[in-house]
């Protein structure tokens, strides 16, 4: 059977599709339980960026981070927003109580990349991967390159 690239053959591949709703259930299921046994236990999980997770959850978790649904577990400006401006050079409680903080916490509480950006985080994604979601990214660099002079 021809195919026009390996994405596709791999779509086709039952034994595969089988594996990924597996781990899609499992991923979903963990965060189920999560979510309505142990919701602090979650919530802890979810702010904590280091911490190791299996992969089906991590999925799950940043699925429920971009759809919305977990966003008020998160509080992506108290937990992403420092983390991602470290990422860019600067230094979070410096940048504490300039007013374009202020800014920079409304914007990143609307971003529709929650979960993107969680799992970013979570895996060390240089500057130039974060610039491609980070909605923040072009202010964090103005300001990096002001904080310069």
């Amino acid at each position: 059977m021809p195919t026009s690239s390996a994405h596709f053959a791999s779509r086709r591949d039952p034994r595969r599709l089988a594996d990924a709703l597996s781990d899609y259930l499992a991923g979903e299921r963990a965060l189920l339980e999560l979510r309505y046994c142990a919701p602090k236990r979650l919530s802890a999980l979810i702010h904590d960026l280091s911490r190791p997770l299996p992969s089906p959850l991590e999925r799950a978790l940043a699925r429920g981070l971009n759809s919305g649904e977990l966003a008020d577990w998160l509080g992506p400006a108290e937990t992403l927003l420092p983390a991602m401006m470290r990422r860019f050079g600067l230094d979070p409680e410096a940048w504490a109580v300039a007013p374009r903080a202020a800014e920079w916490r409304v914007t990143c509480r609307a971003c529709p990349h929650i979960g993107t950006c969680w799992q970013a985080l979570r895996h060390g994604a240089d500057v130039e991967a974060c610039r491609a979601f980070c909605c923040n990214a072009e202010a964090f660099i103005a300001a990096g390159h002001e904080s310069k002079y």
